[in-house]
């Protein structure tokens, strides 16, 4: 949403990598697994917390054939997804949330 042209949110969506995807969101899991909770820093640990787990999730689900997933399984995934998009919403506008958006498309340098 943040991104200016809708026409083109599509092809920026098919540009994400991933694995650099899951590097960001680890760092950010790391920086802040201590934050003070229902702080802006707690909010962002729990998104990109959330990334992570889903991705992982979601390689098991494509990959793990004899993984076998219930429904209770699939509702814990849903509910972890309605948690982290609650968390976003009270983050989203801060500088700490867009500069996590921007370390998902961009690798950080040192």
């Amino acid at each position: 949403m943040n991104w200016a042209r809708p026409e083109q949110r599509g092809k920026l969506a098919r540009c994400f990598d991933h694995k650099s995807m899951s590097i960001a969101s680890n760092r950010r899991v790391a920086e802040h697994k201590n934050a003070a909770a229902g702080s802006i820093e707690s909010h962002l640990y729990f998104v990109a917390s959330a990334f992570s787990q889903l991705q992982e999730d979601r390689h098991t689900a494509d990959y793990d054939l004899s993984e076998i997933w219930s429904g209770a399984d699939v509702a814990l995934e849903i509910g972890l997804v309605e948690q982290a998009l609650t968390s976003w919403d009270a983050i989203r506008d801060e500088q700490i949330a867009q500069d996590y958006l921007f370390s998902l498309l961009f690798r950080e340098r040192s």
